[in-house]
């Protein structure tokens, strides 16, 4: 009798250790989202794909993301170059819709399609219109390690599994998240057990009190690829930001 109270309090123990341990990841987790997390932001970014170490022509695009209804809503435009001028992204909620400026026609993708090439760039279309909520918001988190490193910081390793239901998210993610300051340094994507690409953020800058990454390259490790993104501007509860931009008749409009 007494060997099973022992046993009884070793497992709540533990469980309560485990709790607080979960608990402890998704807190780090949401101050790292922080900065991402906003009703209207609104940015302006250059995009630069590099294959194999040669830099293409650069991208200019214009981003707006609003967060209506509980549901996400983004709009990603393309400026330059010339033939990528009108190609635009519409994404409310798990929806996603396209308009090729090569032949002025908006297409309704599905849900495996959005795990593809954004405008050939090492950004899926689901990365570009990643959730105005945070990652917390699609993956429960994990904690792997309390004292890891990356690039000389002292950082969390926490895992991102995703939540039932959730589209377009990948197997699992591997995020390096900075002791000091909550910063996202790393994050690690997987498919089929095997790290795919890597998204590194740096040159954070404070903005409306908010510390921002104004850099960050995504890397494959499939293909000899990487795009790197160079922001430019950015604003908080933008004005900038209208409801009228998130529906299909004014993505049709955009030239």
């Amino acid at each position: 009798m007494k060997r099973s109270r022992i046993l009884t309090a070793l497992l709540i123990v533990i469980g309560s250790a485990q709790m607080v341990q979960a608990e402890d990841a998704l807190d780090i987790v949401r101050k790292a989202d922080a900065p991402f997390i906003g009703s209207k932001i609104y940015s302006i970014s250059e995009m630069t794909v590099y294959r194999s170490g040669k830099a293409r022509p650069t991208m200019e695009v214009e981003s707006f993301t609003m967060d209506k209804n509980d549901k996400d809503h983004s709009l990603t435009i393309y400026k330059k170059p010339a033939r990528m001028k009108g190609t635009a992204y519409l994404m409310i909620g798990d929806d996603l819709w396209v308009k090729f400026a090569s032949t002025g026609r908006t297409r309704k993708l599905s849900s495996s399609a959005k795990k593809n090439s954004a405008g050939g760039t090492d950004f899926s279309y689901n990365d570009m219109g990643e959730s105005s909520k945070g990652m917390s918001a699609k993956y429960n988190v994990t904690m792997e390690n309390r004292n890891a490193r990356f690039d000389g910081e002292k950082c969390y390793e926490i895992s991102f599994s995703p939540k039932p239901g959730s589209e377009g998210t990948y197997e699992k993610l591997v995020a390096y998240i900075s002791k000091e300051n909550y910063h996202y340094l790393k994050i690690d994507y997987f498919e089929a057990g095997a790290n795919i690409k890597t998204l590194t953020f740096s040159d954070y800058r404070t903005v409306g009190g908010r510390d921002y990454p104004f850099q960050y390259v995504m890397e494959s490790h499939t293909k000899p690829s990487k795009t790197e993104v160079v922001t430019s501007k950015v604003e908080f509860n933008s004005l900038k930001v209208q409801e009228r931009y998130f529906n299909t008749s004014y993505l049709e409009k955009i030239k």
